[in-house]
């Protein structure tokens, strides 16, 4: 993850950007991949611990610069901290319902995507997490074309 990477996370967040700054009523957010921490959520590497379903994080070496956008991309934290595992079905039906298979998940139409990209990596930074369509968290080399992005907003209370 670390230079000027073309595939993956890195090159869907600048797209991601652009397709939501028209939004109203939205506020901006300044990040900065691998400093800001959104509650006790930093963007960090991580790996996974199958004996006891939990992340262990240490600090990213992304090479991006300070952002201001109305969204950002969810983390591997957040999505475990909805109750996302690496096993089948582990995530709420919300975060990965009209993905691939959305018609078995009470979708109407089957999609192409295989899921979408959080901001975190694996601890090599060779790979990045995702939500995957059949609702759970796996990872995946960025050179894949098939995944997506869901956008995450802040909104103040």
């Amino acid at each position: 993850m670390e230079g000027n990477n073309k595939t993956g996370p890195l090159a869907i967040l600048p797209v991601l950007e652009e397709a939501t700054s028209t939004w109203t009523n939205v506020l901006n957010q300044t990040y900065e991949l691998g400093t800001t921490v959104f509650k006790d959520n930093a963007y960090t590497r991580c790996d996974y611990d199958d004996t006891n379903k939990n992340f262990s994080c240490t600090m990213n070496k992304y090479t991006l610069s300070e952002r201001t956008a109305k969204t950002r991309m969810m983390t591997v934290q957040e999505a475990h901290a909805l109750g996302c595992t690496m096993d089948e079905q582990s995530c709420p039906l919300w975060m990965y319902n009209y993905l691939y298979e959305s018609i078995k998940n009470g979708g109407t139409v089957n999609g192409l995507d295989h899921g979408y990209w959080s901001s975190s990596t694996t601890l090599t930074n060779t790979s990045v997490w995702y939500v995957k369509f059949n609702g759970h968290i796996s990872y995946y080399n960025t050179s894949t074309t098939d995944m997506g992005a869901r956008a995450v907003i802040v909104i103040s209370k």
